[in-house]
């Protein structure tokens, strides 16, 4: 999606969830020239967007605003790493520490088992470098070799 639509999805992606809103990770003010053309959501693979993006989001918030810190959360960097993901934040309030923790480890797990490019359940892991596809993305790979994962 681009242009206007983009931007009008973005501007509601943050509203619902402040934490997308990139921000500067030293001074956590936002770019001077910030135009909604992108939110940090947009750092997570697209397989994994579809399947558990906003989902994720939701369940992050609802902790948030049980722990009092939704308005002071930020995310410093969301990426993949040995074919997992991996979400870096300032952290969390220590009264839902837990609940976090839980949260951040459910997703990690189901990252693992689910195709990086088109969000349906992983069966194949590359090997080298670690990734997880569904058989379908992985036939389409032109690159490296794969073998089968149980789940």
């Amino acid at each position: 999606m681009r242009g206007k639509e983009a931007i009008e999805e973005n501007k509601a992606l943050i509203a619902e969830f402040p934490f997308l809103l990139p921000r500067n990770r030293w001074t956590g003010n936002v770019p001077d020239d910030y135009d909604y053309s992108y939110t940090e959501l947009d750092d997570l693979p697209d397989g994994w967007c579809i399947a558990f993006g906003l989902q994720m989001c939701r369940e992050l918030k609802e902790i948030l605003v049980k722990g009092g810190g939704l308005d002071v959360y930020r995310i410093t960097q969301i990426k993949e790493k040995y074919g997992t993901l991996r979400w870096y934040d300032n952290g969390c309030p220590e009264s839902v520490s837990n609940a976090y923790y839980a949260w951040q480890k459910r997703y990690v797990e189901l990252s693992r088992r689910t195709c990086i490019i088109c969000g349906k359940r992983a069966t194949k892991e590359s090997v080298g470098y670690i990734t997880y596809y569904c058989k379908e993305c992985a036939s389409k790979c032109t690159y490296g070799n794969f073998k089968d994962i149980k789940n």
